[in-house]
């Protein structure tokens, strides 16, 4: 008896250490490299956008518009704070990464999904998820600021694919879920084709990503007046 929990003891940190190395391999579809940008299309009610997201190695991102209505705009995440930045505005608008760009999807969603850095693994199982053996991470919020308080997440065995996330507030209620696609091969790695973002009203967003590329991101585009910081 005495052997045995010795046993299962002993294969607890083993567990995390596999959980965490899961979240770094899910992580690393969304962000290939240190430094670099992707296209990504936004599909819901109203007229298609399209935006190029920058990313740094820190994990801040920004985003620039790209189609007719969000041309000149832009959105700007420097660690947990976000800002727009409209045409014709000296000053930026402070906002929260929560704040929607179009349906369901935040800026936050659009801008990086960074699972390793704002969770830690609660517990690490195996389900099956729509008839495919998976990795079930029950994650929990590292940081306050991290608005959905719980997530679980789903990940296929096979190639170790993300398939879905749910995001739950602190009161335990589902904020929305995540459906990532297929992974594409760019430049030698594999990256996220897409993403749909769902809330339980039923209303729906749609991320499709291209033209990744890596580097090619100006230091410059992240500063911001001191005193709007």
């Amino acid at each position: 008896m005495a052997r045995t929990a010795i046993l299962l003891l002993a294969a607890i940190p083993v567990m995390a250490q596999s959980g965490e190395e899961i979240l770094a391999r899910v992580d690393r579809l969304r962000h290939p490299w240190p430094v670099f940008t992707v296209e990504l299309t936004l599909e819901a009610v109203g007229p298609t956008q399209r935006w190029r997201v920058s990313a740094r190695e820190n994990g801040d991102a920004r985003l620039d518009g790209l189609s007719q209505k969000e041309k000149g705009r832009a959105v700007l995440l420097l660690d947990d704070q976000m800002w727009l930045l409209l045409p014709g505005s000296k000053r930026p608008v402070k906002v929260t990464p929560q704040q929607r760009l179009m349906g369901p999807a935040a800026g936050g969603d659009v801008a990086r999904t960074r699972f390793r850095e704002d969770y830690t693994v609660q517990s690490l199982g195996q389900e099956s998820l729509d008839g495919r053996d998976c990795w079930r991470l029950d994650l929990a919020a590292r940081r306050p600021s991290v608005s959905a308080r719980q997530a679980i997440l789903w990940v296929a065995k096979d190639g170790f694919l993300p398939l879905k996330a749910e995001f739950h507030l602190a009161s335990g209620k589902l904020s929305r879920t995540a459906l990532f696609g297929s992974p594409i091969q760019t430049q030698g790695h594999s990256v996220l084709s897409s993403m749909a973002i769902e809330e339980p009203s039923g209303a729906r967003a749609e991320l499709t990503f291209s033209n990744w590329a890596r580097g090619g991101v100006d230091a410059a585009m992240f500063e911001l007046p001191r005193e709007d910081r």
